[in-house]
This record gives C-alpha cells, structure tokens and sequence, in this order.
C-alpha cells in the first residue's frame, strides 16, 4: 500500500463495532487497508442483538462488496424467509389494505441482526471490546489521536465514527448536531412453537403487517425463519465460522401511549405490552403473552437533523452516528452500509496512491451527506414516525394508518 502520511501506510481507526463499522472494516481488511475497530460493549455477545433487519437491494448490494464471498453466501444462506404478503387491519385482523409481495428482484433478503454481526465479526482482525471512544485531538502531523475511556489513546490517519445515535466522536466534531424526538416503541420476541404456529392467522406469517387500534396503538409481527438451518450453512459456506443458534421465532414491535416508563424492566415492559393488546384479536394476545419477557425492550425513535460539511481533516462518520432515523421504512442499517462500501471503496483508492486521503474523504462526505439525509426525511413519512399533514406517506397508507393527529 503506498503510504498515507509520513512514509506509513494508511491506517483508519473505527469507533463503534455495529454493522457499518464492522462492515466497513472488512471491505478495509478484503482491500490490504490497516484497520483497527473499537467497540464499547464487553464481546460480541454483551448485550442481545436478535431482531430481525431487512436489507434492500442497497444494503445487500454493500454487503455483497464489502464482505469476502463465502461470508456473503453464508450471509444469503441463513437469511429470513421473505414476506409473501402485505396485510394492513385493523384490531380485530379485519384487512384494510393488502397486496402480495413478489419474489425480490433486487438482491435484497432479511436477516436475523445477531447473525449479520457475528458474520462481519468473521475472520476480522483488530477488533478490540471494552473500549468506548470519548474524543479525539488532531497531531501535529496532520494525523488523528483517538482517546478511549480506560486512558488508552490510538492514532490513526482517519478516525470513522461509527459509534450510533449517541455517538461521542459526532458530539466533539459537530456540538451543534440535533435529533428530533420520535417517540418510542417496544420490541419483543416470542418463540416459534408448532403449537403457536398453527394457531396463527395466515395474515400473520411471513408477511409485512400492521395491526391498528382505533386509540393509534398498533402492533406489528415478523416471523423469523432462516432459509437454510444454520448448521447446513455453516458447514456449506464457512466451517470454521461459529454462529450463536437462534430460535425461531416471532419478531414483534408495538406502538404504545404515553412517555417511556422510566425505571421499569424488561417484566414491566412485557406487561405493559400485555395491556396494551388486550382489546386487540386472540392471536395477538397470544404472541404477547407467550413472549420471551426478558427480551422485551424498548427503542427510542429518533430523526437527525441535516448537517452541514465540517472542516476537520482526519475524522468522518457513518450510519447512526451521523445520519440516524425512523425506523418505519427500515432503510437505517442499508444507509449504514452503504456508508461503509462507500467510504471502503475510496479509502482503498486512497491508500492504492489513486486519489489523496482527504479528497476520498470530502468525496465520501458529499455523498453520504446527500443520500443520507434524504434517507432521513423520507422515514419521517413512515408508520413509526409522527403523523404528518401528507397524503398518505411514503406508502399511500389511508388515513386510519396514520395514526391520531
């Protein structure tokens, strides 16, 4: 690699260890690129991380380049079983609007969101856990110095914050970025028995959903089924990759009313979940009752405000960190992605002598700034996201879909 600075060869430090770090660090790593990731979590497996994400054609398209390619197929190969029907009801599972789903013609698959980060963390070296990035300093040479909550420091010739919604490298760069407060919604799981499955309503199963209360309160269900068992997989594409086994099951999330209880466990979530559908169809009281309530959860909604360029030489960011959102049409991890094939790309023409490293920086920023934000503002239209005085949002959805004004 022709050397980036000071006769040494490129060298980019990652902040945060989710899927666009790490997905960034493979492409980094499959392009010969000297890469260290920085992840504030203990391991891999300090926290669960098991709901289903669906990739588009973009962000599969970004995983397919990022990543070597039996990682890849083994990516496609446990992938979810994909919806065969889009179903809107209301309560009482009565249909309000409902299409089929084609076969996809894009690439695009779902996956269950462990899986994918046990995937990118294959075979990628320099990931170190149990360090949160809490600042930078410029050097003297034009370099980055990251510093680390145990006092430990790293430097680097490009620091990427990839380190999510809260992320400490965006609130040094930029202190005057905001978020917009969308409210909040629970998630929770429910495992897949035969029992519940034959006692499901057909609309219910593999299908994109929505189910609706006149109150605005709705629920939504997933069914999380790989393509391949994961054992096939594995043995098919990368042996010596170990993947945690992951349950069938039922992915559901809930808009509810009221603030986020604070101070309330995971029990007290599922109950209130409970609550909530209690006036909802058997086959909904059911899935929340049988839910694994441990895993129940709640996610904070909230929309980046659009910023502008910044001047700092020697620090980017990526994904959440930067240009975070609804997640009502499901776009924020295939943004992140793409950041990450993206900016990959770039650094790889940069430390090849093609092109200098703050010019493939600037070209990253131009870029990510513009398809991001217009991410962002689209996925304010979304069910999740506040209701807003448009004809139906981005999908044409009748008013009772919208929620209360």
């Amino acid at each position: 690699m022709t050397p980036a600075r000071g006769g040494s060869p490129l060298h980019v430090i990652i902040a945060g260890g989710g899927l666009g770090g790490l997905c960034l660090a493979q492409s980094l790593h499959r392009s010969g690129v000297s890469a260290a990731v920085h992840e504030r979590d203990d391991s891999a497996h300090s926290r669960d991380q098991g709901y289903r994400i669906s990739l588009k054609g973009t962000g599969a398209q970004a995983l397919r380049a990022c990543l070597p390619p039996h990682l890849y197929q083994l990516a496609q190969a446990t992938a979810i079983r994909q919806a065969r029907l889009m179903s809107f009801m209301d309560d009482q599972l009565v249909p309000r609007f409902a299409k089929d789903i084609p076969p996809a013609t894009d690439g695009g698959f779902g996956v269950n969101r462990r899986t994918l980060r046990e995937i990118l963390l294959a075979e990628l070296p320099g990931v170190r856990f149990g360090r949160a990035c809490r600042g930078y300093a410029a050097t003297a040479d034009g370099r980055v110095e990251a510093r680390f909550d145990d006092g430990s420091t790293e430097t680097g010739d490009l620091l990427v914050g990839a380190d999510g919604t809260g992320s400490a490298v965006r609130a040094q760069l930029l202190p005057d970025a905001g978020h917009d407060d969308l409210g909040w919604a629970l998630y929770g799981r429910t495992p897949l028995t035969p029992e519940l499955l034959a006692a499901t309503p057909d609309v219910l199963v593999d299908s994109f959903n929505r189910v609706v209360a006149a109150d605005g309160s709705a629920f939504a269900v997933a069914t999380c089924r790989p393509v391949t068992p994961y054992a096939e997989a594995v043995a098919r594409f990368a042996p010596q990759v170990r993947l945690t086994p992951i349950q069938d099951c039922f992915s559901w999330t809930m808009t509810v009313h009221g603030p986020l209880p604070r101070g309330v466990d995971a029990a007290g979530l599922h109950a209130l979940a409970t609550r909530t559908v209690a006036g909802f169809h058997p086959a909904v009281r059911r899935i929340v009752a049988e839910a694994d309530a441990a895993a129940t959860f709640p996610v904070v909604l909230s929309s980046a405000r659009p910023v502008g360029f910044w001047r700092e030489p020697a620090v980017t960011l990526l994904g959440d960190a930067v240009h975070t959102m609804s997640p009502g049409r499901g776009d924020g991890a295939n943004i992140a992605l793409r950041d990450a094939s993206l900016l990959g790309a770039l650094l790889s023409d940069a430390a090849r002598g093609a092109m200098p490293l703050l010019r493939a920086k600037q070209e990253y920023e131009a870029q990510m700034l513009d398809y991001g934000f217009a991410a962002v503002e689209q996925s304010r239209t979304a069910p999740f996201a506040p209701p807003r005085p448009v004809g139906g949002g981005a999908l044409g959805l009748p008013p009772f879909l919208r929620g209360p004004a």
